[in-house]
């Protein structure tokens, strides 16, 4: 998500969805006409707008006259363009407009800070991204300006401490997120998945029954709320979410493969193997395409084969620990079980 800030009159009043958020402004008829196109949705249009502004809003700045509101108007030029840049992937030239925005108003322009920090965690530097979320954070804790949202600060620093490693920060992050914006999905999530990590498995399932009970067509929160039953040995409630993630995502050969295990640990060995069946099937369509990464999906051939192996019907069990030895030669626990049913792998 990448903020443009609007000067003290001016307030947000439409967002759009890219690979990034932009939430930009809605200012009054005559000053949209002097803002020119500066902020548009469109990034092209947006650059080539305030591109023009810096030029004119420059020159005001320099002269000295309203050095206040001149230094307002061209930190939002700079940071306008920098969002603009930032939805076209420029990180590089986004960043450079940041820095520019936030030398203009370093004490009281937040957003250039989140907007910076954005671009930086798009560009895997996590600590430079918690560094400035940190930082807008601290110039407005208590989230009273109406035009920087930082329940989404919180958020965002809270993704970028869970990819760098610092969990427990991570944690208190989302939890700190889910206090100011507590419809938010995404923050139940994350928070879910490290619990889920942690093995703190009741606190996982309640946060990924908030997040179904928000969406419940949240397929990632029925695999994982699932993946969690299964730690807890839960498999019927395990099954029931990956049948409802199935009817909502069936391709999704992971929801397949894990019902599958379920199947299998609650002995009903031919759902069991259905499931694998069909995962087999959609993986085949992406082994042609990418043979690079056949070995990963060598595992549903060698799960079905236990189950088969299990119901008695060996040459069926040998026929498919042969073929994930096909997939991936080195898998070990395929050449125990041929070894161990007297087969020559």
């Amino acid at each position: 998500m990448f903020l443009n800030r609007p000067i003290a009159e001016f307030r947000k009043a439409y967002r759009i969805l890219c690979s990034l958020v932009l939430i930009s402004i809605s200012m009054p008829v005559a000053s949209q006409v002097l803002r020119g196109n500066c902020g548009n949705p469109d990034p092209d249009i947006s650059i080539a707008g305030c591109t023009k502004k810096i030029q004119s809003d420059t020159a005001d700045f320099k002269s000295g006259r309203e050095i206040q509101a001149a230094a307002a108007h061209l930190a939002t030029d700079y940071d306008h363009r920098g969002v603009a840049y930032a939805n076209k992937r420029l990180y590089d030239q986004a960043i450079a407009d940041y820095n520019q925005a936030i030398s203009l108003l370093p004490k009281t322009f937040p957003i250039a800070y989140f907007n910076r920090g954005n671009a930086y965690y798009e560009q895997g530097l996590d600590d430079q991204a918690i560094a400035d979320y940190t930082k807008a954070i601290s110039l407005e804790p208590t989230g009273a300006d109406p035009d920087f949202l930082l329940a989404d600060a919180y958020n965002y620093r809270g993704n970028a401490y869970e990819r760098n490693g610092h969990y427990e920060a991570a944690i208190a992050d989302f939890t700190m997120t889910i206090s100011l914006k507590p419809s938010l999905e995404s923050p139940y999530e994350h928070r879910g998945n490290r619990y889920s990590r942690k093995a703190l498995y009741d606190l996982a399932i309640a946060d990924f029954s908030k997040v179904i009970s928000l969406n419940s067509r949240n397929v990632a929160s029925y695999y994982n709320r699932a993946l969690v039953y299964q730690h807890k040995g839960l498999y019927d409630d395990a099954i029931t979410d990956l049948t409802k993630e199935i009817s909502l995502a069936p391709t999704d050969t992971g929801a397949y493969d894990l019902r599958g295990l379920a199947y299998a640990h609650n002995g009903l060995y031919d759902q069991a193997i259905a499931d694998y069946t069909r995962e087999i099937a959609l993986n085949a369509k992406d082994i042609a395409l990418h043979p690079v990464f056949a070995s990963r999906y060598a595992s549903a051939y060698s799960h079905r084969a236990g189950a088969y192996e299990h119901k008695g019907v060996i040459d069926a069990a040998i026929a498919d620990y042969r073929a994930a030895l096909k997939l991936d030669p080195d898998m070990q626990s395929a050449k125990d079980a041929l070894t161990r049913l007297g087969a020559v792998p």
